[in-house]
């Protein structure tokens, strides 16, 4: 049972508890630590993969500590960060190159997630593991967007997507993807919460990668990192998304902390903020008010979007949250999106311009797959 009126009992498993996180822990808050027998390197590195803290960790290591490790953890971590400053070099060069071209069309681009929090919080970007390149866009500037990445040689991946459906698409070239999204969250409980025109207005640039580069202000960032974590808490618990919040939290005054979290209670999701929060705060030592934050949860526990904070949520109960965000038009919408998708899709999932459309329908609802089957995003934030 979790002990911290902010963390649901529900979360209490995701609290540091083996070897092995008592030993990232300690080593990512600069505590002395050395390497214990009793540890495994296979278990380490498989650990440090899984939630995208190799660069970091090589960063953050103390020499004495460092000086500890088995000779085949050394290595892998000097590679992962090696790895990690390649990919970053290739993903400034991709947007050097489009964030100037698609401002001349007006195309207005926010850089979401991994790269504005590598740049504002971490020492170095590429600390920050960033497998990919978020991009966020008005709806209406989607098409043209698209269509000038395809330009530049970049391809799209095969994927449903609609209003309400997977509001995002990738497109890749090489070792860069770009994930374009048209809006800041991928399901219906959190669509509220940012808003592009807002966002834009209040954006702050990212001068390391050209005039041209933007972000959202650090409180949007912080509000998107939140609602971020909580949708993959319930299948995938990555530690580098804590940790953008920690650093947030912590490069803050405490007025601007608790500014934000009334910002969140105003928007139902304080719930979900004081639970990552929480959870900064037992891996990471992240301050907050306790009392501040004990009344703020006393005044939240109704909010429907705390309904995300389960570690194990089923594919239909996902789908239920999602129905039950919706207003009853939208539902329609969405359940058409899903079960009828756009003839693009079609076409490009089955590799066939030809073919009668209604019977490539029926091949999809009697899942038969296509030649240009890839794993879908699925939505990211409804997986």
């Amino acid at each position: 049972m979790s002990a911290n009126p902010m963390l649901p009992d529900t979360l209490a498993p995701l609290l540091p508890a083996t070897p092995v996180d008592v030993f990232l822990q300690r080593a990512l808050t600069g505590q002395p630590v050395v390497w214990e027998a009793g540890l495994s390197v296979a278990e380490v590195i498989a650990v440090l993969q899984a939630h995208r803290l190799g660069p970091l960790l090589c960063a953050q290591l103390l020499p004495e500590t460092w000086a500890t490790l088995p000779g085949e953890l050394q290595t892998w971590l000097k590679a992962s960060a090696r790895g990690q400053v390649v990919l970053d070099l290739e993903q400034t060069l991709a947007l050097q190159e489009l964030l100037p071209l698609a401002q001349a069309r007006g195309i207005r681009v926010l850089l979401l997630k991994g790269v504005p929090v590598g740049y504002r919080y971490y020492a170095e970007p590429h600390h920050r593991v960033k497998t990919d390149v978020d991009l966020l866009v008005c709806p209406a500037d989607v098409a043209g967007l698209v269509a000038l990445l395809e330009e530049l040689g970049y391809t799209r991946s095969v994927g449903i997507t609609g209003k309400l459906v997977n509001r995002q698409t990738t497109l890749a070239r090489g070792d860069v993807a770009l994930d374009v999204h048209w809006s800041a969250a991928n399901t219906a409980l959190f669509a509220h919460v940012l808003d592009f025109e807002t966002m834009w207005r209040e954006r702050l640039p990212i001068s390391e990668l050209g005039a041209a580069a933007y972000a959202p202000a650090d409180e949007d960032l912080f509000l998107h990192a939140c609602f971020h974590l909580a949708l993959h808490i319930s299948y995938e618990f990555a530690l580098v998304w804590l940790y953008d919040i920690h650093l947030m939290a912590t490069r803050w005054p405490p007025e601007v902390l608790e500014r934000c979290l009334l910002r969140a209670r105003r928007l139902q999701m304080a719930r979900v903020c004081l639970a990552c929060l929480a959870l900064s705060r037992a891996w990471f030592g992240t301050p907050c008010a306790d009392d501040f934050c004990a009344e703020l949860v006393r005044q939240s526990t109704s909010e429907r979007s705390a309904q995300v904070l389960v570690r194990h949520l089923s594919r239909w109960q996902r789908f239920r949250l999602e129905l039950q965000a919706l207003s009853w038009s939208e539902r329609i919408l969405f359940l058409r999106e899903l079960v009828w998708p756009s003839a693009d899709y079609l076409r490009r999932r089955y590799s066939d311009s030809t073919t009668w459309l209604p019977w490539l329908h029926v091949k999809r609802w009697l899942g038969q797959p296509g030649k240009a089957d890839a794993p879908s995003s699925d939505a990211e934030d409804q997986r």
